[in-house]
């Protein structure tokens, strides 16, 4: 069996999904401070509303993102990565075809999960998911990072460019006059 077969068959739930009437959210799981700030984003969420699927990008075989800890349990998902984002001579075009595949993925499991929303945080991953739940008509929110003090991330911007999230959030009241889109709601630390 796949890790991608074996991720998918996870099940956290004790009742059939089919019968679980909980709006479910589709989460972009990502490590490092991006984590932290997820998680205190998420713990506030509740579980009486709300269930939780988990979008993971795992880079060259390493799924050690699908094993952290989040507050409300819910069926984990590998993506493909977008990869690293340095410099280097053909990073536009291995980064399009890693694209591809993930947004490909994303399109795939967006369709077949029929999520709510779908949330992401600061992180390339965010990128195929909100590009896919726009393809398929459903509320992508974007939550910038609180480290983003006076411009958005690269992924930020390119969200923010292509209007990728219905709902985009930054943690700090000055980039909203820079991005006038965007919403400041508060910081999740």
């Amino acid at each position: 069996m796949t890790d991608h077969q074996r991720d998918s068959d996870l099940s956290t739930s004790t009742r059939p999904e089919s019968q679980d009437e909980r709006a479910l959210i589709l989460v972009a799981l990502a490590g490092g401070g991006w984590h932290r700030e997820l998680y205190r984003i998420i713990e506030r969420m509740p579980a009486e509303r709300f269930r939780f699927a988990y979008a993971y990008s795992h880079y060259c075989g390493n799924h050690s993102v699908k094993r952290l800890p989040m507050p409300h349990a819910g069926r984990r998902y590998p993506l493909r990565s977008l990869g690293q984002t340095r410099q280097h001579p053909w990073r536009h075009v291995t980064n399009i075809g890693r694209f591809l595949a993930a947004f490909v993925e994303s399109a795939i499991l967006v369709r077949r999960l029929n999520p709510c929303a779908i949330l992401g945080v600061a992180h390339s991953s965010a990128i195929p998911l909100l590009t896919a739940a726009r393809l398929w008509g459903k509320r992508g929110v974007f939550i910038e990072s609180i480290t983003r003090i006076s411009k958005l991330s690269r992924s930020g911007r390119i969200i923010y460019h292509l209007r990728l999230a219905t709902d985009m959030y930054v943690q700090w009241p000055q980039l909203v006059t820079k991005y006038s889109r965007a919403r400041f709601a508060g910081s999740s630390i």
